[in-house]
């Protein structure tokens, strides 16, 4: 694969193995992404919910005035701090756990799942450096969460539709469901430092 986006993506699991490439189809991802919308993103962390302490796992993030745990959650982004530059946390086992391993070994479906949770996070640094609006975080991340994925979508299996559109039913079915019981799952953005060398360290 031609990496020419720019940013390093580093696995760091403890007691985790994913199912499938999570690397690769996160550096596809981020190479379909416009170059100028990652700027001073250096670093996007693929780890478990794990990695976290038991005290971090059980501490509360907020988001829409709710509280969530935070090792519940997919991503967290992790604005720049202290002059270290902004970086990205995907939670891979929680990002996969309702995802069926036979629909993730369908190029589209595996895309989607990371799709969902990456270009959310990156919804949330576009909108803290670039594209500042002064409204819900979390709204507008999933704003950038769509522009960013309808292109990816469109270019790189426009061709599947066709096999998936008498299934689309069930797949709506499938998401609305994966979306009550994830509810609290979705990116949370934080103010914290990078990631330490090996594991990244978590500051709700």
């Amino acid at each position: 694969m031609n990496i020419d986006h720019g940013v390093i993506v580093r696995e760091a699991y403890k007691d985790y193995t994913a199912p499938i490439e999570v690397a690769d189809v996160v550096n596809r991802l981020l190479s379909a992404v416009p170059k100028e919308r990652l700027v001073g993103l250096k670093t996007v962390v693929l780890t478990s919910s794990q990695n976290l302490s038991k005290p971090v796992r059980k501490s509360k993030a907020h988001a829409r005035g709710k509280s969530y745990e935070l090792g519940k959650c997919r991503g967290q982004y992790h604005q720049e701090w202290k002059n270290q530059p902004a970086w990205i946390e995907l939670f891979v086992d929680n990002t996969l756990a309702g995802w069926p391993l036979t629909m993730l070994r369908v190029p589209l479906f595996r895309d989607w799942a990371l799709a969902d949770v990456l270009f959310h996070e990156l919804g949330h640094h576009i909108h803290k450096t670039q594209a500042p609006e002064f409204k819900e975080q979390e709204d507008v991340a999933e704003q950038w969460q769509r522009k960013l994925s309808r292109p990816f979508f469109r270019r790189h299996h426009w061709y599947l539709w066709i096999v998936v559109l008498p299934l689309w039913p069930f797949v709506r079915i499938h998401r609305y469901i994966k979306k009550r019981k994830e509810k609290a799952n979705h990116g949370l953005e934080s103010t914290g430092a990078p990631p330490a060398a090996e594991a990244p360290e978590t500051h709700p």
